[in-house]
């Protein structure tokens, strides 16, 4: 057996992901001793210590992270993206899924103090350069749950429904860097019906958003009548509109992508949404009851211009003339392309356009409270700065040398 830790460099709060509990609970079934410690942790004696690294704004806290371990391995999602900045600071690196390759990888250890596995990367064996390795993907989806957060007001049952993305939107590297797999409707009704309701009555539905599995809506309305209060990430508004609605309590938060000002960008791009659409998914969600979203805005194609604002506007000016019998609040965050090493937009410049960033700060505050009551509170959820927006760019896309 060997004496493991789990450690995720990430926010506190961002801290206890599907991946890392799914790598770590693997290998606690191969009969590995593991422990979840924090990056800043000062124990250090263990064989074999794991990193899950979620993005690449979790890379100043690796620079902190003291080696905790005999054996540093690295994965986590960026390892699907571009594992070259974190290849000086791993022994080895799991490329892509790591459930079944981490149970081979500490039994190699075990016996030879080493790992030689495909799909792998050996740092001391590593040129600068060299072409990336095949990923490693698991061919079927075995759902299981697990409790995180426990002990507090957060606590959640965390269910992992998808991976990969049914869809190939061209900047998002979900649809483009792993295959896409579902788990069994079935069985997920069965990990649901094994659920310990006294840990916590929540729910959270792992995948890239709800159109990921054909029977999401099914599998919501289960946990519902099971006793469950049922937590969301995104939804597709294309998706909504075709069922007519989705099964969630009104004053959940609802969460949708916007992935361009015009509906000729959103074309090019991939994310095929009409104007007409966006607007229909409004008023068939306030016509339903729902009182609360958020909508992650994406800006700064290299094609864009600030005349592309006025479409955008015009069509929210419609969109907060819905009748409504409640306040509405919307909350807006604005969200600059960063273009991924794995998809087709990976070669493009972005444009950081400071006079559209000026005009998207005064039409919040122009628009920021109602003209009369019950009417649509539009909440500013920030826009990222050009500094951060070009820091971004570079560590997503960065080389061997780049946290040096």
């Amino acid at each position: 057996m060997l004496n493991c830790c789990i450690i995720e460099p990430a926010r506190r709060s961002d801290c206890g992901s599907t991946g890392a509990f799914l790598v770590a609970n693997a290998a606690r079934k191969a009969g590995h001793n593991v422990d979840a410690i924090n990056y800043d942790s000062d124990a250090t004696d263990y064989d074999v210590e794991m990193l899950s690294i979620h993005h690449s704004s979790d890379y100043p806290r690796l620079l902190k992270t003291k080696k905790h371990g005999k054996i540093r391995i690295i994965g986590g999602h960026i390892t699907y993206n571009n594992p070259r900045p974190v290849i000086p600071y791993a022994d080895y690196i799991c490329m892509g899924d790591g459930e079944e390759w981490i149970k081979e990888a500490l039994a190699q250890i075990e016996g030879t103090g080493k790992i030689s596995l495909p799909k792998s990367i050996d740092s001391s064996q590593w040129i600068n350069g060299s072409e990336l390795p095949e990923r490693n993907y698991l061919a079927k989806l075995e759902p299981t749950a697990y409790l995180n957060r426990a002990g507090t007001r957060s606590a959640a049952w965390y269910i992992e429904t998808a991976r990969g993305c049914v869809f190939n939107c061209e900047y998002c590297e979900l649809g483009n860097s792993m295959p896409y797999r579902f788990a069994n409707t079935e069985k997920i009704k069965q990990v649901i019906d094994n659920l310990d309701k006294s840990k916590a009555k929540k729910i959270v539905f792992f995948a890239p958003d709800e159109a990921s599995h054909k029977d999401y809506n099914e599998l919501l309305d289960y946990a519902k009548k099971a006793g469950f209060r049922q937590r969301f990430g995104a939804y597709r508004l294309d998706q909504v509109i075709k069922k007519g609605g989705m099964p969630v309590e009104l004053n959940q938060l609802v969460k949708i992508g916007i992935d361009g000002l015009t509906e000729k960008t959103r074309f090019r791009v991939g994310k095929k949404i009409t104007n007409s659409q966006i607007f229909d998914f409004f008023k068939i969600m306030v016509e339903s009851g729902h009182i609360s979203f958020k909508c992650f805005q994406m800006i700064a194609h290299p094609w864009e211009k600030l005349e592309d604002f006025d479409e955008w506007e015009n069509l929210m000016n419609r969109v907060v003339r819905i009748p409504t019998k409640k306040n509405i609040f919307l909350r807006i965050k604005w969200t600059p392309l960063i273009p991924q090493p794995c998809t087709p937009l990976s070669g493009v410049t972005p444009v950081y356009d400071f006079e559209m960033a000026e005009r998207i700060h005064i039409w919040h505050q122009e628009m920021k409270l109602p003209r009369s009551e019950p009417g649509w509170f539009l909440g500013f959820d920030g826009l990222m700065s050009k500094k951060n927006h070009k820091q971004q760019i570079a560590a997503t896309v960065g080389d061997e040398s780049f946290l040096s």
